[in-house]
């Protein structure tokens, strides 16, 4: 039996490494909303951490035909035995875990945790790109001319702006942050407030991740899974949308046969063998005796001057910890043959809105089976009252309205 938990503030926490932690307000009201999402990807038996644990018996009663059978926990107070399987590992989880109760022995210590946040950075994100991009792989030898991305660790400020002199358009990365915040664009050159941020970043976590901004035309990813005794395998790639401001906005579902069919519609089937192989590779030495669970590789396909063909940018950033990809993939078999959907997660701040929205989307588009799996319509993922300010849901829609403006993000 397994014990699943949503901390959506991982990444936040990572970055403070600190076991006491609070995250800001909107990460406390994410995982609380959300605190039932792990049940689409929980085995039958496995529990699920949340607040109301009454409160979701009752939602998962409603939808027994989706969802295996479970327990709901109190995530207060949890048996000493307990395995527990986080969205992601930090300081402050397991504080948390060993306060409700968990054994520490069951827990990473400290060591372990510094490890995980090395090997999840931004400056291994650089040193992973610089490792594709060169001979030493096989996609660097072979696929080269396919590859584009470049990605500097800068520990001072003179390389910081060396760098902003160089090139027309950056941006800039704290090393650790949350998904889609820690970043600046560098136009303008160094100067205030971007240098104060620099300086601030330079002292607090030791350096500045400084990359040239692409013509981006698709994101997309490579999802992963270690065993933390150095075998890594593949699970599937996942194709994703961002905000203007890059922060989350949803996945495309679909089967793996689609996902690999859309990318090799771009760049060859033996540079996607390619990078597989040696992302695989490169992860089993790295999380040898270390990480155990899922990771994503977040990539990007652009377009490069002088060049008709997309070229493939292989390593924007190293997510280790589930993803929504790795969602997006658990809620994929569910889905009827040939059908299509997306699943996002929106939010709204004005209370009651979130479940009047919620409301008419069920009455207009009631969701449909064929063959026991959905062929259309909206499934909402998890509980949406009237002080819900955030929401998963899957909306599913038939093959050949796939290109309607529910993908119209890529």
């Amino acid at each position: 039996m397994k014990w699943h938990v949503f901390n959506p503030e991982n990444d936040l926490a990572l970055a403070c490494f600190s076991p006491y932690f609070i995250p800001p307000r909107s990460a406390r009201q994410m995982a609380a909303d959300l605190s039932a999402l792990p049940a689409w990807w929980a085995s039958p038996g496995d529990a699920v951490c949340v607040g109301r644990p009454d409160e979701m018996r009752r939602w998962a009663e409603a939808n027994v035909s989706w969802l295996p059978l479970l327990e709901w926990a109190d995530g207060e107070r949890l048996p000493a035995e307990a395995e527990v399987v986080p969205w992601g590992w930090n300081p402050m989880l397991v504080r948390r875990l060993a306060l409700a109760g968990v054994s520490p022995g069951l827990l990473p210590d400290e060591g372990m945790l510094r490890r995980f946040r090395e090997e999840g950075s931004r400056c291994r994100a650089v040193e992973l790109l610089a490792w594709l991009r060169g001979t030493d792989s096989a996609v660097g030898r072979h696929w080269g001319g396919r590859l584009c991305g470049e990605s500097f660790f800068c520990t001072d400020e003179a390389g910081i702006a060396r760098l902003l002199d160089g090139y027309p358009e950056t941006i800039l990365k704290a090393p650790w942050s949350g998904s889609g915040k820690g970043l600046r664009l560098g136009c303008g050159g160094y100067r205030p407030p971007l240098s104060g941020w620099c300086r601030r970043v330079l002292r607090e976590q030791g350096g500045v991740v400084v990359e040239p901004i692409y013509n981006k035309v698709y994101d997309f990813a490579m999802e992963f899974r270690s065993d933390g005794q150095g075998r890594v395998v593949y699970e599937g790639l996942s194709r994703f949308f961002t905000t203007e401001r890059g922060t989350y906005a949803g996945n495309r579902v679909v089967s793996e046969e689609e996902h690999v069919h859309w990318l090799t519609s771009f760049v060859p089937y033996a540079l996607w063998e390619a990078l597989r192989d040696d992302l695989a590779a490169y992860f089993s030495r790295l999380l040898d005796g270390g990480y155990r669970g899922p990771f994503g590789v977040d990539m990007m396909l652009c377009r490069t001057e002088g060049s008709d063909a997309l070229s493939v940018h292989p390593c924007v950033e190293v997510n280790l910890r589930r993803t929504m990809g790795h969602v997006a993939a658990s809620l994929a078999r569910f889905l009827a043959p040939g059908a299509e959907a997306r699943f996002g997660i929106d939010y709204c701040a004005e209370e009651g809105s979130l479940l009047a929205d919620q409301e008419r989307k069920i009455r207009e588009m009631p969701w449909q089976m064929a063959g026991g799996k959905l062929s259309a319509g909206y499934l909402p993922l998890t509980p949406v009252t009237s002080a819900s300010r955030y929401r998963a849901a899957l909306w599913v829609v038939q093959p050949s309205s796939a290109k309607t403006s529910a993908f119209s993000a890529g």
